[in-house]
């Protein structure tokens, strides 16, 4: 019997190396100099060969792999000068197009404007630009942003022309300073220059820009600039001794600055009304427009002491321009009034237009006793006067292609001088308005100063229905119905008249009305009335309402009109772009 086998019992241990000890897993053999903590290592369990392509830097690259990193091909050199090439070419050929294009735009625009505002040509090319600029901006369409003159602008404009056109060595040449020194005004400064050297068209163009500059220095009296003359404040926003709390400045606009560091935005106006006024070689009808301008602008700041005194002023600039040596046989110096034996060659437009400014002025402040008689002489006058003989025909420009081109290459020709009105006065088609106005302001006087005089009454009534009469026929004349400011402004003189005529109908029917409610009451004067019967105050009533609806539905009427046509003007400017 064999012996019984035992199994041999394993320990039950894991089999392992001798001195085996493995705390961490083991680190794989390295195939690079690289240190360990800059090896890709995903899986420190699974050792894998670490190459240096695995961790490519350029901090060790050789100068080989640097130079492969930076090298073109042949290709990639020709497609970059192709496009370098292609760009340069591009660029410089929409820099020329651009180039062209503001050029053109420029041009045309300044044709433009010489066409509509023209300049004397021998002016320096700077001067006329600056001088059309300034008559641009004065056209509230052309301002976009505020929609209204631009004031400011059109002074710093205009000064410019004027500081080249009193330069000697520009376009000043030729000036003299009256006596040797100049000439100074008191409280003014130094007088105009004597012209005389210069053309006619120099002064004319000289006079208008000293004009321009007076209207926009009646704009900015009390605005302030500094001294660079880049922004203007209104001087609301300025404190001064009339303006103690001051508004703030709008958001956007820079503060105010200091009162040391403040210029005035313009000189005051009467510089430039009496630089043209003591200026030596402009017309009579120049000095006498001046005057006036200066008049008005005392009279509006309420000055009327020193505005009657500058009305006579322009009234004797307006008679020294008479052909004879006493001209008391003409007009009255004191009172203003044109005689009634004056020979027609001896009243001119100058002498008229002085004198109805200053009737005007006088019936404005209340002195209707020195304005009537002003008024009556004036009217007679223009209604005696010579009618004047019909204007030549106006030349046809020639439409044709060659006439057309020949005309954009041409520089326009000066427009003709204005008169000077020193000439006799003739009585146009075109100034039928006047004599409505004038007829306007007498009837309004003759019933103002009334009183209790039905006969007076009825004849300023007359007076007025014939002032709209004449205005209502003078716009179906040529001259004025194809002019359309000339028709405008009747339209402005019959709106007056109709507006006159309403008042004075109310005042009629108001005063009806309490004749008429007295008849009927209880008293003794009404008793007496009933004796006599009230139906006439009734019709008297009733024709006088009726008169004074009608005149209201003609006013209205005109009015939407006038509205109506307003609107599509503007309409029509404001949809073009620039508007001359």
């Amino acid at each position: 019997m064999r012996p019984a086998t035992h199994r041999i019992r394993l320990p039950r241990r894991l089999l392992r190396p001798p001195n085996a000890h493995y705390p961490e897993p083991p680190c794989p053999r390295q195939f690079s100099h690289k240190p360990p903590r800059l090896l890709l290592i995903t899986n420190r369990s699974t050792p894998r060969p670490q190459l240096p392509f695995l961790y490519p830097t350029g901090q060790y690259l050789s100068n080989g792999q640097i130079f492969r990193l930076f090298s073109i091909s042949a290709n990639h050199k020709k497609f970059i000068k192709e496009t370098a090439r292609q760009t340069v070419k591009y660029t410089v050929l929409i820099w020329i197009v651009t180039t062209c294009f503001s050029l053109a735009s420029f041009g045309i625009l300044s044709e433009r404007q010489e066409r509509a505002f023209p300049s004397p040509h021998e002016w320096s090319l700077i001067t006329r630009i600056r001088f059309r600029r300034g008559k641009w901006w004065q056209v509230p369409e052309n301002n976009e942003d505020e929609g209204f003159p631009n004031w400011a602008r059109v002074y710093s404009e205009l000064q410019s022309a004027m500081n080249r056109l009193e330069n000697p060595t520009k376009d000043g040449a030729g000036l003299v300073e009256q006596e040797e020194g100049g000439l100074m005004v008191p409280g003014v400064g130094k007088a105009g220059y004597d012209l005389t050297a210069k053309s006619e068209e120099w002064r004319q163009g000289y006079y208008e820009v000293l004009l321009g500059m007076a209207r926009a220095a009646e704009r900015l009296e009390g605005w302030v600039t500094d001294k660079w003359r880049r922004n203007v404040w209104a001087p609301e926003f300025v404190a001064s001794p009339t303006n103690p709390r001051p508004k703030a400045t709008l958001p956007g606009m820079p503060p105010v600055p200091e009162e040391d560091q403040r210029v005035p935005a313009a000189e005051a106006p009467e510089t430039f009304y009496l630089k043209i006024i003591t200026s030596k070689g402009f017309t009579t009808n120049q000095r006498l427009t001046a005057a006036l301008g200066y008049a008005d602008w005392l009279a509006f700041r309420k000055l009327p002491d020193s505005a009657e005194e500058m009305y006579r002023w322009a009234l004797d600039i307006a008679i020294s321009g008479l052909p004879i040596p006493d001209p008391s046989t003409t007009i009255n110096r004191t009172s203003g009034v044109l005689s009634s034996t004056a020979p027609k060659e001896h009243i001119t437009p100058n002498l008229v237009y002085a004198a109805t400014n200053l009737a005007t002025f006088h019936a404005e402040q209340g002195n209707i006793i020195a304005a009537l008689p002003i008024l009556i002489s004036l009217l007679r006058a223009r209604l005696t006067a010579d009618p004047a003989p019909p204007p030549p025909p106006a030349e046809e420009p020639d439409s044709s292609l060659t006439g057309t081109l020949l005309s954009l290459l041409n520089e326009p020709d000066y427009p003709p001088l204005p008169p000077t009105g020193d000439e006799p006065l003739l009585r146009r088609e075109e100034d039928r308005c006047e004599e409505a106005a004038l007829k306007s302001y007498i009837g309004e006087i003759l019933f103002a100063t009334a009183g209790s005089s039905p006969s007076q009454r009825q004849q300023g009534l007359s007076w007025v229905r014939d002032a709209v009469s004449t205005a209502k026929i003078a716009q179906s004349l040529a001259p004025i119905a194809n002019d359309d400011e000339r028709r405008k402004k009747c339209e402005q003189c019959e709106e007056v008249g109709l507006e006159s005529w309403g008042k004075i109908m109310t005042y009629l029917a108001a005063e009806a009305h309490e004749k008429r409610d007295a008849a009927k009451s209880r008293s003794l004067h009404g008793l007496m009335w009933k004796l006599w019967g009230t139906q006439k105050l009734d019709e008297d009533v009733q024709n006088l309402e009726g008169e004074e609806e009608g005149v209201t539905m003609r006013l209205n009427k005109l009015r939407g009109k006038m509205l109506k046509e307003e609107y599509e003007d503007m309409d029509r400017k404001y949809a073009r772009t620039f508007v001359f």
